[in-house]
């Protein structure tokens, strides 16, 4: 958790994330949350990938109970391109823009603060 009940979330390289490992991640911001929606700060190394199922789970009405906005910092075009394609046909119900640096990240989710 950061300052400003911004939770911060960086996988390691190599990660590839399936509906059960969303699941147990929205199973902890939901804990560490607080009482109010958070902001998800999330840093992907350039190899991480993400089932289908996983995405649509992430970007689902139930996932945005918890959460007020996503920001995704990007690293590589080959996860850009997947990141693109998550707002394009996922389409989260929630706020969430990708990013190339962590600092740029954190200021566009400072305007979600309460």
């Amino acid at each position: 958790m950061r300052a400003g009940n911004i939770i911060h979330l960086q996988f390691e390289p190599g990660f590839n994330g399936e509906l059960e490992d969303a699941r147990q991640m929205v199973d902890i911001f939901k804990k560490v949350k607080g009482k109010d929606k958070a902001l998800l700060l999330v840093i992907y190394d350039e190899d991480n990938m993400f089932s289908k199922e996983a995405r649509e789970y992430v970007a689902s009405d139930e996932v945005s109970q918890f959460l007020k906005a996503d920001a995704l910092v990007i690293k590589g075009l080959a996860l850009r391109i997947i990141g693109n394609g998550y707002l394009r046909i996922n389409k989260p119900n929630r706020p969430t823009r990708l990013f190339n640096k962590a600092d740029e990240a954190l200021d566009w989710l400072r305007q979600f603060q309460e």
